[in-house]
């Protein structure tokens, strides 16, 4: 059984490598990510360096397109992997539109929002007063919409 998953791992690590990767281990030159770079000398990225006795690189012919297997170039290691294999996070904006919403509990008795205070002294005041008043305490004439009279809130729909 250890053996069978050895064998996985070490099948799934060659699956899991990138083309720099796959060139570091021939000795060879990688190129770059960019395709539009390469060209038919450099496979996958790679300019050789021996495999198969196959020696391209610093050859004065262009097998990279850009030239950088070229003046004095030398193999590629696991460390220039990562600059090729560094994947660039660029800078997103996003609109932002924020919403507020505010839960507001009311009371039942005045339709107003709990704890005030303002309200229940509105309404004792106006016990016995024979005086009409909006929510805002302002004395009115009509009775209309909501108002308070007698120390309870009303409603008159025309």
């Amino acid at each position: 059984m250890k053996k069978i998953l050895l064998f996985f791992l070490i099948f799934s690590y060659g699956f899991s490598q990138t083309n720099c990767e796959l060139c570091v281990e021939q000795n060879g030159f990688y190129c770059g990510n960019d395709e539009a770079n390469w060209t038919q000398y450099s496979p996958n990225g790679c300019v050789p360096n021996g495999l198969n006795n196959l020696y391209y690189l610093n050859d004065g012919w262009l097998d990279c397109v850009d030239g950088s297997d070229e003046a004095d170039a030398i193999p590629t290691t696991f460390i220039d992997c990562l600059v090729f294999d560094y994947i660039p996070v660029d800078t997103v904006y996003v609109e932002v539109i924020d919403t507020l919403y505010v839960t507001e509990y009311i009371d039942c008795i005045s339709g107003l929002p709990c704890g005030n205070t303002a309200i229940l002294e509105l309404l004792q005041k106006t016990k016995n007063n024979n005086k009409i008043y909006n929510l805002n305490g302002k004395e009115i004439y009509n009775r209309e919409n909501l108002y308070i009279e007698d120390g309870k809130i009303n409603f008159k729909i025309k």
